[in-house]
């Protein structure tokens, strides 16, 4: 979802494949997951072939407290996104993302929506804003007929010798059908191992403002696999 969309590029570098890999622990619920994401955007000079960039993301391990102890799986869901670019400048990028969730067990249905995508870069600072809106096929009451969110970002890149790190903070205000409205908060640096590798350390607080409480600390790691010869 590009929480933290001023820390990596919009899109991945077209004629590239990007991985995004991780570990998510809540230490309110004791759950541990590995958020996981595979990104590629194709070499083109068209809207939809070079300038859109197609993912699939999922939980690679969820580890969860559940009736009978311990139960680890694979994800539940899997979600599909394109991603294009609409507006490409110096400083200034808008881009919209559409997207489906398909259920792998405990829903049926899917969820359809899109997120778009404003951010600015200048001077070694970041900020960007997204909206995004989904819809469930079939509601449950774990699967919100509808889901609305607005985030907020920022993050700066430190200089001279430490111009490898850049601290960051985002907010996300949602609306969800049948639930109180909540806000998360998340902040964290992330340190640009080489120019195709990263980590990013965050800590997440969800539920600052209704809705469940949530404490969350996640370790992920970007790789750009590059172009081939």
């Amino acid at each position: 979802m590009r929480k933290r969309l001023h820390i990596n590029d919009v899109i991945a570098e077209p004629g590239t494949v990007e991985i995004d890999w991780g570990g998510l622990y809540s230490s309110t619920t004791s759950t541990f997951t590995m958020p996981s994401a595979v990104k590629w955007t194709p070499e083109g000079d068209s809207l939809y072939w070079g300038r859109t960039e197609y993912s699939v993301a999922f939980d690679s391990v969820s580890n969860a407290i559940s009736g009978n102890g311990r139960a680890t799986q694979f994800s539940d869901r899997l979600t599909f996104a394109a991603t294009t670019v609409l507006i490409d400048s110096g400083h200034f990028d808008v881009a919209v993302a559409p997207q489906a969730t398909a259920f792998l067990r405990s829903e049926s249905g899917v969820r359809l929506g899109a997120t778009a995508i404003a951010r600015f870069d200048g001077g070694g600072n970041s900020a960007g804003l997204t909206a995004g809106w989904s819809g469930a096929t079939t509601a449950s009451n774990t699967n919100p007929a509808g889901v609305w969110d607005l985030g907020v970002g920022y993050g700066r890149q430190l200089g001279w010798r430490l111009k490898r790190f850049t601290p960051h903070a985002d907010a996300v205000y949602e609306r969800a059908t049948g639930f109180e409205r909540t806000i998360a908060v998340f902040g964290g640096v992330e340190y640009q191992m080489t120019e195709r590798a990263a980590v990013d350390a965050v800590w997440q607080r969800y539920g600052l403002a209704g809705g469940e409480a949530d404490r969350q600390f996640l370790v992920s790691f970007t790789i750009n696999l590059g172009k081939r010869p």
